[in-house]
Formats: C-alpha cells, sequence, structure tokens
C-alpha cells in the first residue's frame, strides 16, 4: 500500500485530497497507484484526464508497474476535445458521477482545467459536483495541481476550500542528485507519523522508502555462514550469522573486494544463494578476480548474481530500494555490497545510517547475511583513535584491515574490532593475498 504505510489508516473516506508538485514529480503516478489499490478493494474509480489519451494512460501506466485496464476502472478522455465539448462533457460528468457513484474521483488535472475556465466555474465544479459528492457517499477525491517551478504554496488559491489533504511532490537537487521527496503537509481526520518521505518510480511502481519497526526477537538465528577463508572462521568461532551486517573496513589495496568474493563463492559452493553487488568495478572485472584467485565462477553462475552499478548514474536510495528488492526477490543466503564508499559520497553520514538501517531490517527479515566494503585508512596500533559512526554501531561484524610498509615489502594485517553476540579473536593478525585469494598467518 502507497499511502496506507505513512498515513495511519490511509486517506479517509469522504475526503478531497490535492496531490500538488512541479512537472516530473511522479503526480498521476501517485494518484494511479492509490487507483489501483481501490481497484484491488472491489471499488469503483472514475478517472478524468485532461492530460493524456487512453490509450497514452495505460501505455505509460504500464511502464511502471500499474495495470488499470480492470473493470470498475472508467477513464475519461477529456484532453483530445476543444473547449466548446469540454463544457459539454463536464455536464456529462456531473451525471455519470451520480450515475456511476464511483468510490475514488481523480481529476488530472486542475491546471488544465483552469486553462479553459474561469476560476469561479472550477471552484463552483469543485465545490457543488465534487466535494460535496464525496462527502454525501462518503467516497473519496483525488486532484492534482502543477506547481510551476519555482513557486512556493501547493495550488491556485482556490482548492483550499474544499480540500482536506494536501501530498506536495518535490523534486529536490543535492548532492549531484535529485531526489524524490513526499510530504504530507495536511491530512483532516488522520496522525501523520512523519511528515516526509523519500520514494522513488520503479518499473514495479512508486515505492515510499519508510523504515519500519522491527522486533529483532522475531528473527535472530543462531546458524552461521561460512567467510570463505577457513582460517577467519575459526577466528570468529564458525562465520556471520545469518541475518547480520558486516563492515571490512581498510585502505585501498588492503583486499576488502577478495574478502567479498571469498564470502559469496564459498557460500554458492555450499549450494547457498549469493548476491554480489559492485560500485567500483564492472561485472567482467570482477569475474577475472574471481579466476584469478581460484574461484571457480562456473559450478556456482545459478547461485552468484553479480550486478554492477553506477553510483553516478542514480540517487542513493535508488540503488538501496534496488538492494532490498534483490534481496526480498531473490532471497540470498549471503550478499556483499563493494562499496559503501562509492554511496558515501553522494550522502551525508545521517542518511547513510539510515539507508544501513534500513538494510539490515531487510536482511536481517530475509535472514540474509550482509558483508559491506568501507574505503578507509586505519591505524592498527592506535584503535582507540577509530571513529565512532552510526556505521560501526549499525553493523554487528567488524573487520578492519591495514597496509604497511616492513624491510621494503609490502605487509597486510587484520583485526576483528567487533562481532555481536559471538567471541571471537582480539589478536592483529598478518594476512597475505595471493593466487588462492586471502591467506591468514598466525
Amino acid at each position: 500500500m502507497v499511502l496506507s504505510k505513512i498515513i495511519s489508516g490511509g486517506i479517509p473516506d469522504g475526503s478531497v485530497i490535492l496531490i500538488s508538485g512541479e512537472a516530473g514529480t511522479g503526480k498521476t503516478i501517485l494518484a494511479s497507484s492509490i487507483a489501483q489499490e481501490e481497484l484491488e478493494r472491489g471499488k469503483k474509480v472514475m478517472f478524468i484526464s485532461f492530460n493524456e489519451t487512453e490509450d497514452e494512460f495505460f501505455e505509460n501506466m504500464k511502464k511502471v508497474g500499474l495495470d488499470l485496464e480492470k473493470p470498475g476502472f472508467l477513464y475519461y478522455d477529456l484532453f483530445s476535445v476543444g473547449r466548446g465539448i469540454v463544457e459539454n462533457q463536464l455536464n456529462y460528468i456531473y451525471t455519470e458521477i451520480y450515475k456511476v457513484k464511483p468510490d475514488l474521483i481523480v481529476i488530472d488535472s486542475l491546471t488544465s482545467i483552469l486553462t479553459s475556465f474561469s476560476r469561479d466555474h472550477v471552484r463552483s465544479f469543485l465545490n457543488t459536483s465534487i466535494s460535496r459528492f464525496v462527502k454525501m457517499l462518503n467516497s473519496k477525491a483525488i486532484l492534482i495541481s502543477e506547481r510551476p517551478f519555482g513557486r512556493e504554496g501547493f495550488g491556485h488559491g482556490i482548492e483550499e476550500f474544499v480540500v482536506d489533504g494536501v501530498i506536495s511532490l518535490e523534486l529536490v537537487y543535492e548532492r549531484e542528485h535529485y531526489r524524490r521527496v513526499m510530504r504530507i503537509l495536511k491530512m483532516r481526520g488522520r496522525r501523520i507519523e512523519k511528515p516526509s518521505y523519500e520514494f522513488e518510480i520503479t518499473d514495479s511502481g512508486l515505492i515510499v522508502f519508510e523504515i519500519p519497526e522491527l522486533d529483532a526477537s522475531e528473527f535472530v538465528s543462531n546458524e552461521k555462514l561460512t567467510t570463505g577463508i577457513p582460517r577467519l572462521d575459526e577466528l570468529t568461532s564458525g562465520g556471520f550469522y545469518r541475518g547480520s551486517i558486516t563492515v571490512v573496513v581498510g585502505n585501498t589495496g588492503s583486499g576488502k573486494t577478495t574478502f567479498g568474493l571469498h564470502f559469496c563463492h564459498a557460500n554458492a559452493m555450499l549450494g547457498r544463494r549469493a548476491v554480489f553487488v559492485t560500485f567500483e568495478e564492472s561485472r567482467n572485472a570482477i569475474l577475472r578476480a574471481m579466476e584469478n584467485y581460484g574461484m571457480d565462477y562456473e559450478p556456482v553462475k545459478d547461485r552468484l548474481l553479480i550486478y554492477d552499478f553506477v553510483p553516478e548514474a542514480k540517487s542513493p536510495i535508488s540503488y538501496f530500494v534496488e538492494i532490498s528488492r534483490l534481496i526480498s526477490r531473490y532471497r540470498p543466503d549471503v550478499m556483499v555490497i563493494d562499496s559503501l564508499s562509492s554511496l558515501q559520497q553522494h550522502m551525508n553520514p545521517t542518511e547513510l545510517a539510515k539507508m544501513m538501517r534500513y538494510l539490515q531490517i531487510v536482511s536481517k527479515e530475509n535472514g540474509t547475511a550482509v558483508l559491506a566494503t568501507l574505503n578507509r585508512w586505519v591505524d592498527l596500533s592506535s584503535l582507540s583513535s577509530f571513529p565512532a559512526t552510526n556505521l560501526s554501531t549499525l553493523a554487528d561484524n567488524m573487520i578492519v584491515l591495514s597496509t604497511f610498509i616492513e624491510g621494503g615489502e609490502l605487509k597486510r594485517k587484520l583485526v576483528i574490532l567487533k562481532q555481536r553476540a559471538s567471541p571471537h579473536s582480539v589478536r592483529v593478525h598478518e594476512y597475505s593475498l595471493g593466487e588462492g585469494g586471502v591467506v591468514i598467518h598466525d
């Protein structure tokens, strides 16, 4: 449900709701998503459009996963007719509203109506035909209004006389990306837990990004999954718990990606489902790295999925939504995200922590053990200086990798900084990268 998750009880019966926003913010898609939910509940929907022909509307909605060509959905195309005919059509719609008695009326859009009629005419239409009908039959109505770019306010100065709720859709430009934001400015008769939410429009519909409450006790697992590195399994008392979040922190060249490859490949070899998400290399580069470290992809290709994403192509929230969809759809036993640093460049620390909290909940609900890498140099001789961040608090396990020069050679060391609810080594261990990948030395 699009709005019932964020508005307690959803849109109240007997309400007229205004959806306002600039061009391209998703107003029609939001209204259509609500319409589809009403259809699924066996309700009748009357959709009055001044912006698209019927064929264009159905085709555009199918592109975002909405199938509205169903019994109970009535589409009125006023886009293709002239002003004089529109006046006759409005009279016809008055009659249709009272004859059909729809449970939901959508008007797309008031902006288009105002180009053809006077404000007094439109005000009369809203008051006498829409608002009166909605109150009389305890149904619902959605009015869509386009807000000019840069203009403050949410309507044209007449909607406030009839609306019971206002939803504003916005495109917020930040850190070289546009974020879609939904603001619930008003909703009479409903309690609003939080007035602002980010959302995305995908080929599966409109997804509102909200972090649900989690009863952690419902998702606790005592099963441990191998790290893919035998000695690391010993140091962690058997690996990582199913549903846990592990962050591997280290500087460039410390082998973070290789740790992730071991984790995915070894579990896939055991018959488990694995997903490797990379933001830093191509899929072919990951396959080449696996081959170089002696990890044969052929026997696990049906169980180990590799996705390469370009962090600059979309907003960070888009990728977190995509990752959560991968988890929910594929239900992998293990997942690697390489790396958080690529997303961190486009988010502030609070946003990253919020996304990780969301990922934590999704992974626990599906029993997926997630390993994420983070590029950061850490001095193992002074771990007290390691910054305490929201990310380190959210992680169940944290492994710190470090490189240094000794005797003219590059050396690598690691320490298990944290492993929640499990005994683990507290020593610093030297390790190397070779043909077989990571080898930890005592």
